[in-house]
């Protein structure tokens, strides 16, 4: 083929990647980032990992939200990284951090994002135990079954919604233990919606 003197796809892309990954990190717009690593994500390169990770630290919640997604995307090849960060000292991290294992549901991360149902902030304990119930994970039924009585009522909540999509005696027998226990009314709904689509309501 002729040289035409024309940059081809491949260079068009790569100068677009090049802009995409500039905006993603350094833009001053947090729209601008959260939509660069929206369209970065759509590549699905494992080559990008480490601008999902910098964005995860990123100080707007959106952006932080995206980068989560984006890691995500990447599966398998993001859950080294994403069970490290479970251990983050900051909060936020270990909160995204269990919330892409969950959209990536691997068996993997299971016994990491158990470890975590017990951790120090309430947000981490929520998205542990949403990903858990996503998981199905029936192993994780005895570390999720004292979150019923945490401190928290959306981690409570939370915990009755994850018990009752995992199933088993175990599960549903605390759920109803919970039901007699429980004062607020909305974790209260939220067990008896649970046992009703178990028909034991």
């Amino acid at each position: 083929m002729p040289d035409t003197g024309r940059p081809g796809p491949d260079t068009i892309k790569g100068h677009s990647l090049d802009i995409l990954k500039e905006a993603a990190l350094f833009s001053t717009d947090p729209h601008v980032r959260a939509f660069s690593l929206y369209l970065l994500a759509l590549e699905g390169n494992p080559s990008l990992i480490n601008i999902f990770l910098s964005s995860l630290r990123d100080r707007d919640k959106r952006v932080r939200s995206r980068a989560a997604m984006a890691l995500a995307g990447l599966g398998a090849d993001a859950l080294p990284d994403l069970i490290d960060l479970l251990c983050d000292d900051d909060w936020r991290i270990r909160y995204r951090a269990a919330e892409a294992l969950g959209e990536i549901r691997s068996a993997v991360g299971t016994a990491h994002l158990i470890r975590v149902v017990d951790d120090d902030r309430d947000h981490v304990r929520y998205m542990a135990i949403k990903s858990l119930g996503s998981l199905e994970e029936k192993a994780a039924v005895p570390s999720i079954i004292p979150r019923l009585s945490d401190e928290n009522e959306y981690v409570r909540r939370m915990a009755a919604v994850s018990l009752g999509k995992i199933g088993g005696e175990d599960a549903l027998s605390a759920l109803r233990k919970a039901l007699h226990t429980e004062a607020s009314e909305s974790v209260r709904g939220a067990l008896r919606v649970v046992l009703k689509k178990d028909g034991t309501g």
